[in-house]
């Protein structure tokens, strides 16, 4: 009986132990299920989704373009699983929170290509080195790449034009490798003039038949030898010291001459200089052109052209002075040769210096200076307006008509007589001028239906030239999750850059994909990586670097994220 009892009693333990064992290994396992579902569920946290991106667009009644484009590349955006805000504000409010403050996610800017711009300064550098990330600075993407810089540097400050060359090309193809602020898209300028009357007009990069070029080249076929030129609004002021409008500035390069300028392929050609050299990388020598004459019959000599940049600083001219900023003095050699000494190397100091600023008479603005003083020779109308330039001040009848002769004395005098310039208040009016033949040339980037309604006027010539200005999408890599190169490239891979071209533009663009533009032919660099229209490339690049996304199709970042900056950290 009792071995009997110790029999069941030891059965009895064995079956709770078992019992036991089997509860333990039943808990571990209920608990590692719970773990494992914790894990699943805390890898798609709000801490761990990728941030909504507000996308700031013009409204549609600023800028169609803009507007349109914005909402199309939002819908693009989303297909990724970025959740993507749109809001239209106004341009003071986007240019002051977003160009100056930098307080943006992602906007879009249409850059004008200007001849200033031909060098390209002013997209490689100032939009790009990180010197200028600061409040108010051009690099709106907050972009700072050393590796950059460094390139940047070399770029503003060595005077070999092919070595810059060299150096613009790399910089072109880490731009399009770290996309911290892609190009959309350059419109196709569009102008029109009367071919039965004129022949042989220029439409130069950036400012088509505005250009310099266009109007010492453009030829008479008719007994009439004044060219009528229709556009938008009157002029302002012809001071050149201070007018910073376009139209303003048009008409003044051709009433005065710089020392160079830049011809149709973007090099700076010697102009009222015979010739210059770099003596050094702080120093720039020029010889004057000899035998030219201001339209009052007074010779040009070097003097005039050291008071002209001496006086402009003096003055702080408000059109000069930020072109001058690196320049510390200005030597006469002798009465044929003047040299211009830098504060540092810096060698857009030719083509947007030297380029830029119009040789002025001394023997008239000394005057006007000494009895106006440095405030009023600023708001002097400059009347009439007196340079050596290959056009001569007429007349100008405010808000009816400008006339400028051709200086027949010049070294490059016009093939026309002179330009008559009238304004209309609408565009309208310039469309129906050119149609009725009230002018010969219309200084307007035509519209599709613009051209649709003068394509019937047989007697007029459509030239057309890519603008090298160009619509750009600024991120901001201040913040997420633009700081991930890897969320910048499959961003602008999906950018619909076709279907904006045929639906916002009409088909009247051409798709950007470097900082300078492809008509730019000297500066340009063909071989950069061309990102967009590929949105399956873009979730590609998203899910190689880790990306994830939920049932639901919303984006998350990887697991145990680090952030890639740049092309070169991937």
């Amino acid at each position: 009986m009792v071995t009997r009892f110790k029999k069941c009693f030891s059965f009895l333990l064995i079956f709770l132990l078992i019992f036991n064992l089997a509860a333990c290994s039943s808990t571990k396992n209920t608990v590692k299920e719970e773990n494992q579902k914790e894990v699943k569920e805390e890898a798609f946290t709000e801490k761990t989704k990728v941030p909504e991106i507000n996308l700031w667009i013009t409204s549609q009644t600023y800028d169609p373009v803009r507007y349109e484009a914005g909402l199309m590349i939002a819908n693009s955006w989303k297909k990724l699983g970025f959740k993507v805000n749109t809001t239209a504000l106004e341009w003071a409010t986007m240019s002051s929170e977003g160009m100056k403050a930098h307080k943006h996610d992602a906007f879009m800017i249409q850059w004008g290509g200007k001849a200033e711009r031909i060098d390209p300064f002013h997209w490689l550098y100032s939009l790009h080195h990180s010197s200028e990330a600061v409040e108010g600075g051009y690099n709106i993407a907050g972009y700072e790449n050393p590796e950059y810089d460094k390139l940047a540097e070399e770029f503003a400050s060595n005077m070999d034009w092919e070595v810059r060359k060299q150096k613009a090309y790399k910089m072109q193809e880490i731009l399009a490798q770290d996309v911290p602020q892609p190009p959309l898209v350059h419109r196709k300028l569009t102008m029109a003039y009367n071919k039965e009357n004129f022949e042989n007009a220029i439409m130069a990069m950036g400012e088509g038949l505005y250009s310099f070029w266009n109007w010492v080249n453009i030829t008479p076929k008719v007994d009439r030898k004044i060219i009528r030129f229709g556009t938008v609004s009157d002029l302002k002021l012809l001071n050149p010291l201070t007018t910073k409008t376009g139209q303003d500035i048009y008409m003044l390069r051709l009433i005065y001459d710089p020392l160079i300028r830049i011809d149709r392929d973007g090099k700076p050609i010697p102009w009222a200089a015979q010739s210059y050299r770099t003596v050094d990388d702080k120093i720039i020598e020029v010889v004057l052109r000899d035998g030219m004459k201001f339209h009052d019959g007074k010779a040009v000599t070097v003097d005039d052209v050291k008071f002209t940049f001496d006086f402009a600083r003096e003055v702080k001219s408000p059109y000069y002075l930020s072109k001058l900023k690196k320049l510390d003095k200005v030597e006469k050699v002798d009465d044929k040769t003047i040299r211009f000494v830098l504060k540092e190397p810096f060698a857009p100091f030719i083509s947007n210096g030297l380029a830029l600023v119009g040789i002025l008479p001394k023997h008239i603005w000394e005057k006007e200076y000494k009895e106006r003083g440095a405030e009023g020779i600023l708001s002097w109308e400059n009347l009439p307006a007196i340079g050596s330039g290959p056009y001569k001040y007429e007349y100008w009848r405010p808000n009816e008509e400008f006339k400028l002769s051709s200086f027949d004395e010049h070294f490059n005098a016009p093939k026309v007589k002179g330009i008559l310039r009238i304004p209309y208040a609408q565009t309208y009016g310039v469309v129906q001028g050119l149609k009725s033949g009230e002018i010969d040339v219309a200084g307007l980037n035509l519209l599709p239906l613009q051209i649709e309604e003068l394509k019937d006027s047989s007697f007029l010539a459509f030239d057309e030239i890519d603008d090298q200005g160009y619509y750009m999408l600024h991120y901001n890599m201040r913040k997420a999750p633009f700081n991930d190169v890897n969320v910048r490239r499959a961003l602008t891979y999906a950018i619909p850059k076709d279907q904006i071209i045929e639906l916002v533009f009409g088909g009247r663009a051409v798709p950007a994909y470097s900082t300078v533009a492809a008509v730019n032919k000297f500066w340009h660099n063909e071989n950069v990586e061309k990102l967009g229209n590929d949105i399956e490339k873009a979730r590609e690049i998203l899910k190689e670097a880790g990306f994830r996304w939920d049932k639901e199709g919303k984006i998350y970042f990887p697991k145990d994220y680090k952030v890639k900056g740049y092309y070169s950290d991937n």
